[in-house]
């Protein structure tokens, strides 16, 4: 007997990897508190767990374990749709100082990522989305967002691991004429003391990582005392690498961004890069040499005009590569997961790149692998987390062991999503978030979204 058995589905196990995960027809699950306690055949396991507390018939469905999204800023969509004057974004440095700065995270409040962040959650795990790794910014705000971020994970159910990113950006200030080390500091304060409430391994769905802007934002002091932070905490660390023109870096630095970073000490297999799209050769050997792990964002690369990565060389080199989505577009993980299958084919004039097995095992193990935590998650195995997704998949043929892998890339869209539990608790049960009143939540994150826009001048 267990307290949940889900029985009758077609398992992807996931373990060790999408390439050589075990599919199971007419698979079992069987889950005692948060902990996977036995995987295989129905028919082996339903006489030992067949009469445990709760039972799901995954008649007709797939069973995997949730999905994962490496790189995030859950009170974004409080800016989606704003109506603003687009003629002045003509180019990436347009759109981050302006988009991102001064017309979002500048006004953002602790109010703002609290309800940001709920809506966020809510739709990434409707998609199948169960883990997170999350970086909050609101300078205008310190001290307190990461709680208030912390608060709405907590209330929704999503694993994360989350961080506030620290700049020497000066609010309302031309970054390319003046920074501060003050505000590095107060950064630094506010995760000091979000790893004191979540360090790592804590036994909780949230644990601090935390979060550096950019090289050009920050200095290699800076960048020292966060690698003896992390290293002290053993509780890795994520920022952006490499996501504006690498000029702009040899410009002010005479070296690029992964150069500045590697002298600076601050890479090392335990720092997951969102972005990372202009490298040269060299760049590329840096990364790898030091493996981080790379969260590729495709559709802000492309929002920005900004160049492909460099996926399947970084692939070919055996380097780790998950996606994120910094929560500009859906927070439908299968929208991300389609794109990077789809533009890496299109950039590169080969419809070999990019297999369905490598985008797969981007947002399960090798997600998992980025945060240090395929231990836990990633695959479905005795002794991980149970942290597993219930897909009822709206297909025109046949979802079998032979064709399920290509499913997610044809036809998967979130809202086949059926049931999703995160660490053994079903949050999403028939569609339905379980933790919430989606409702309250939508029109909580509309309100929130008026009043942003309010403090840029537009009424609506």
């Amino acid at each position: 007997m267990a307290d949940l058995f889900i029985k009758n589905g077609l398992i992807l196990t996931m373990e060790p990897d999408s390439f050589n995960g075990t599919v199971i027809e007419n698979g079992a699950i069987a889950v005692t508190g948060n902990t996977i306690v036995a995987l295989g055949k129905t028919s082996d396991l339903e006489p030992e767990y067949g009469n445990s507390k709760q039972v799901i018939d995954a008649d007709g469905k797939i069973v995997m374990p949730g999905l994962v999204m490496t790189h995030s800023h859950m009170s974004y969509p409080l800016g989606h749709n704003m109506p603003v004057d687009f003629s002045k974004l003509t180019s990436f440095w347009d759109m981050l100082m302006k988009m991102g700065w001064e017309w979002l995270e500048d006004v953002t409040t602790d109010e703002a990522v609290y309800a940001g962040t709920r809506y966020s959650a809510m739709k990434m795990l409707k998609s199948g989305n169960t883990t997170v790794c999350e970086t909050v910014e609101a300078p205008n705000a310190l001290p307190g967002p990461l709680m208030a971020s912390a608060r709405a994970i907590e209330e929704i159910g999503i694993r994360a691991q989350v961080g506030y990113e620290i700049t020497e950006r000066i609010p309302g200030k031309d970054i390319l004429k003046e920074q501060s080390q003050q505000w590095a500091e107060k950064g630094i304060r506010e995760n000091l003391d979000f790893l004191a409430r979540y360090p790592k391994n804590n036994g909780s769905r949230i644990e601090a990582r935390p979060a550096i802007h950019a090289a050009f934002t920050v200095s290699e002091a800076t960048l020292k005392k966060v690698r003896q932070i992390v290293d002290e905490h053993k509780c890795g660390v994520q920022i952006h690498i490499s996501e504006i023109p690498r000029a702009f870096l040899v410009e002010k630095y005479g070296k690029s961004a992964p150069q500045y970073l590697e002298d600076a000490g601050l890479l090392g297999p335990d720092v997951v890069a969102g972005h990372c799209v202009d490298l040269n050769d060299e760049d590329l050997e840096i990364l790898r040499r030091n493996d981080v792990k790379v969260s590729y964002t495709p559709m802000t690369d492309s929002l920005g005009g900004n160049p492909v990565a460099r996926v399947p060389e970084m692939l070919e080199k055996q380097m780790n590569v998950s996606i994120g989505h910094d929560c500009f577009f859906t927070l439908d993980i299968s929208e991300y997961m389609r794109y990077t299958y789809l533009v890496q084919k299109n950039h590169h004039h080969n419809p070999m790149v990019i297999s369905p097995f490598q985008m797969l095992d981007m947002v399960t193990m090798q997600g998992a692998r980025a945060m240090g935590i395929e231990d836990q998650i990633g695959s479905l195995k005795e002794g991980k987390k149970a942290d597993i997704i219930l897909i009822e998949p709206d297909s025109p043929s046949p979802t079998t062991a032979a064709t399920v892998i290509s499913y997610f890339t044809m036809t998967f869209q979130g809202q086949h999503v059926h049931t999703v539990i995160v660490d053994g608790n079903i949050v999403v049960e028939n569609y339905k978030m379980k933790t919430v009143d989606e409702a309250e939540v939508r029109r909580t994150c509309v309100e929130e979204a008026r009043l942003l826009w309010k403090r840029n001048g537009i009424e609506v």
